[in-house]
């Protein structure tokens, strides 16, 4: 158990679309510190997502250097993530550490997957013990639940078979990569369908297993907060693999990640035979993934050569256009002269 005098940070963290806000909404009516300001609620998360912007930022800024997308399919994300965090990036979060003065501090962002490293050693620095709480969803709900939510937006070029298959990989790379970091560490997985079912026996057991303290006893016949908070309907896509188009080797990989997960989550966090599983499903996932690219391989060069080619003619427009200008400018000179 934690003592009373040992602050430390809980790092919410798993694959977008997986209850992450709503156990980072639960622990913030338990009386953890969720620090804001927080992004605010919409559509897909009506009750609001419990997340600070300023970690979303720092990780959106790590990101667009590295070139890696939020939620990634490929398993060497991790690596182009921490070449390109720099020394300024680690005294910015230090800074931000610093300014928090609570004793439970809890931060919440699915992209912290490709961060955990980061995190653990600026909290040590900062004094304080790092805890990792890892949401879990079946892949198929939540791939539904990105297509329902994040698709119709209409600013994502693929369509819903290349956009499920897109996410299905994210979904496998995030997990394994998490379950990864996080092996040997304080740590715990929690089913979204078990929050939503039982949350007092959630957190009891968080509680026992990650050292919290909360503001109630959890007793059932005393009405809470979260009880206002959590509702079965949250619970919104309803999906299975039935309902996707998913090639087999992919769906096949997704679904032994996803059954290795739940026993890590049904044992503490620790299962030395699914961590064993996990580091084969990441093997099996990387050739299929080399493999995928080496077939790829024709368009991605199109691509490229196309991309080179706009290039060229957008610079070549702009050169135009400027030379136009210049020679307005000195019409418009040699008018005034005369």
């Amino acid at each position: 158990m934690r003592s009373d005098h040992e602050p430390l940070l809980l790092l919410i963290t798993g694959t977008g679309r997986s209850g992450t806000s709503t156990i980072s909404g639960t622990m913030h009516h338990l009386g953890l510190d969720v620090p804001g300001p927080y992004l605010g609620a919409n559509n897909s998360n009506p009750k609001g997502f419990f997340e600070s912007k300023w970690a979303v930022y720092f990780h959106k800024r790590i990101h667009k250097r590295a070139r890696v997308s939020d939620f990634d399919a490929r398993l060497e994300s991790l690596d182009r993530v921490r070449e390109a965090t720099t020394e300024d990036d680690a005294a910015a979060l230090d800074a931000w550490l610093a300014e928090q003065h609570v004793p439970q501090l809890v931060v919440k962002d699915p992209r912290t997957v490709w961060h955990q490293r980061l995190w653990a050693e600026r909290a040590a620095n900062a004094g304080r013990s790092i805890r990792y709480l890892s949401m879990l969803r079946h892949p198929a709900e939540v791939i539904g639940s990105r297509v329902t939510y994040y698709l119709s937006r209409g600013n994502i070029a693929l369509d819903e078979r290349a956009y499920t298959i897109s996410n299905v990989g994210r979904w496998v790379s995030g997990n394994l990569v998490n379950e990864r970091e996080t092996r040997g560490q304080v740590r715990a997985f929690v089913r979204y369908v078990d929050l939503l079912d039982d949350w007092r026996g959630v957190v009891r057991r968080l509680r026992d297993d990650l050292g919290l303290a909360y503001n109630a006893d959890l007793d059932p016949a005393r009405h809470h907060e979260v009880d206002d908070f959590i509702e079965p309907d949250l619970r919104r896509v309803r999906v299975t693999w039935e309902d996707l188009e998913v090639p087999a080797e992919l769906r096949s990989i997704a679904q032994a990640t996803w059954e290795n997960l739940e026993l890590l989550a049904a044992n503490h966090g620790v299962h030395e035979g699914a961590s064993a599983a996990l580091d084969e499903l990441a093997d099996r996932y990387a050739r299929l993934l080399n493999d995928s690219q080496a077939l790829s391989y024709d368009a991605i060069e199109a691509s490229n050569a196309q991309g080179r080619a706009d290039g060229a003619q957008r610079a070549r427009q702009k050169m135009r256009e400027k030379a136009r200008e210049r020679k307005r400018a000195r019409e418009a000179a040699g008018s005034r002269k005369s």
